[in-house]
């Protein structure tokens, strides 16, 4: 009884896997990846986030900083020119142009980029102080993220196409977006130097 019952359900489950394989409905079909933005694509933020380290105390404190003012902290001025922040679909970073300047010790100072994500391309170098970059805050403002790129819809292994059509496009024929960077070796007409996942170091746009 019981090789009998076997049967049968191997009986019908072998006709649920023909019917299967012969509905054109229940084929497979190719799915569109999803929209990314190009690398080197760059937000602006109104505000800069800070943390600053005293090493005597050991005291932390995080500090919010607006692009294109300054804020003091015990003895040190600090400018923001701007802060950007990666665009959603990239590896997640933010990056702080800012002018740093002790006034108890003439000469110590920093001016550039300073990078949440990879610290050490930015170093204020101070025996008293440290400053890292935690983030970006605040509004939207330039430059402003695009529209991302719609990458091709890959064609299946043996589809047959249609006569004329392009297997490896997709419905959107639009022209690739061009990368936003910083739209002005200042911080109107630098970006952030970011490695790439290979540990080079791409020259700056």
């Amino acid at each position: 009884m019981r090789l009998l019952q076997a049967g049968m359900s191997a009986g019908v489950l072998m006709l649920v896997m023909a019917g299967i394989g012969t509905d054109p409905a229940l084929s497979a079909e190719p799915l569109a990846p999803p929209a990314i933005y190009p690398a080197g694509t760059w937000q602006g933020k109104s505000d800069a986030v800070l943390r600053v380290l005293n090493r005597l105390d050991t005291h932390v404190e995080t500090i919010h900083v607006p692009a294109g003012s300054s804020a003091h902290y015990q003895t040190l001025n600090i400018s923001v020119a701007r802060c950007l922040e990666s665009a959603p679909t990239l590896r997640t970073d933010a990056a702080a142009w800012i002018d740093v300047q002790d006034t108890h010790m003439q000469g110590a100072g920093f001016h550039g980029w300073m990078l949440a994500a990879e610290p050490s391309l930015g170093v204020f170098e101070n025996p008293l102080y440290d400053i890292r970059v935690v983030g970006c805050a605040g509004n939207d403002i330039p430059p402003v993220l695009s529209q991302p790129e719609h990458p091709p819809v890959p064609a299946l292994p043996g589809a047959k196409t249609e006569p004329g059509s392009n297997p490896g496009t997709s419905g959107n024929d639009a022209t690739p977006l061009a990368p936003v960077s910083p739209d002005s070796v200042s911080p109107e007409s630098a970006s952030p130097v970011v490695p790439d996942d290979s540990g080079a170091q791409p020259a700056p746009q």
